[in-house]
């Protein structure tokens, strides 16, 4: 199955709204605020690549708040 690493930048004070509403996604495994660059994070599992890419293009980036993405692919 699938993993990818969603790093997410979001819009000065919406951190915390798009880190609950990306925890809400089923695909989602694990989400986190965090410190640094980026201000959530989430890792994601699916059936396959075409399914993450729909997460991540359909779901993830249309949360109001959010400004950015980067999508890490777990190889091992």
């Amino acid at each position: 199955m699938p993993e990818s690493l969603i790093l997410i930048t979001t819009e000065v004070g919406a951190g915390e709204k798009v880190y609950k509403e990306v925890r809400e996604k089923p695909e989602i495994q694990k989400a986190a605020l965090i410190t640094g660059q980026y201000d959530v994070m989430a890792i994601a599992r699916a059936e396959d690549m075409e399914e993450i890419r729909k997460i991540l293009m359909t779901e993830i980036r249309n949360i109001d708040g959010v400004r950015k993405t980067i999508t890490n692919v777990v190889i091992e």
